[in-house]
C-alpha cells in the first residue's frame, strides 16, 4: 500500500482539490480515500490502480460532501489584482465551480490529470464512449461558463 501512495497520493489529492476546492478538506479525504482502499485490496480486479483509488476517492469526496449541508467555506477570492495569470486562474476555478460535478469530474481526470478515456471510464463506471460524450459536453459547459466568468475566447 505504501508504493500505491507514493505512486497516485499526488494525482488523488489534486483530483480531490478540484472536486472540493478545499486544500484542507481534499488532505482528510485523501487519508480516507487511502485507508478504504487498504480495507477494500481483497477485492481488487486489477486494472489500473489510479483509476481504482480515483473511483474511491471520488465515493468518498461525494460522500461526504453530501453529508455537508454547508458551502464549501473556501469562497473564491474577489478579482482585486491585476496580475494575468492569478486573473486566469480565478476566472478558471469560477466556471468550474458553476458546473455540475460529474462535468467538473471528467474534466479534471481528463484534462488536468491526463488520463486516458478507458481509466475515466472505469473511475466513473461508464462505457468509454459514453465519457467521451460526457467530455464532449462537459467541455461545451465549460467553455460557456467560462465566457461568462469574463474569460476570453481562445483561437
Amino acid at each position: 500500500m505504501e508504493e500505491l501512495y507514493r505512486a497516485h497520493a499526488t494525482p488523488v489529492f489534486r483530483f480531490l482539490v478540484a472536486m472540493t476546492r478545499d486544500p484542507d478538506l481534499a488532505e482528510d479525504l485523501m487519508q480516507d480515500t487511502f485507508v478504504r482502499a487498504t480495507r477494500a485490496m481483497a477485492g481488487y480486479r486489477g486494472g489500473s490502480p489510479r483509476a481504482w483509488l480515483l473511483a474511491i476517492a471520488r465515493t468518498t469526496a461525494l460522500d461526504r460532501l453530501r453529508r455537508r449541508t454547508e458551502q464549501p467555506t473556501d469562497p473564491l477570492p474577489e478579482r482585486a489584482t491585476t496580475d494575468v495569470d492569478v486573473v486566469e486562474q480565478q476566472t478558471v476555478r469560477a466556471a468550474l465551480a458553476r458546473l455540475p460535478e460529474t462535468y467538473r469530474t471528467v474534466l479534471v481526470l481528463a484534462d488536468d490529470l491526463g488520463m486516458p478515456h478507458a481509466e475515466v471510464a472505469e473511475v466513473l463506471d461508464r462505457s468509454p464512449g459514453a465519457c467521451r460524450v460526457l467530455l464532449h459536453r462537459a467541455r461545451r459547459a465549460f467553455h460557456a461558463a467560462y465566457l461568462e466568468e469574463g474569460g476570453h475566447a481562445h483561437r
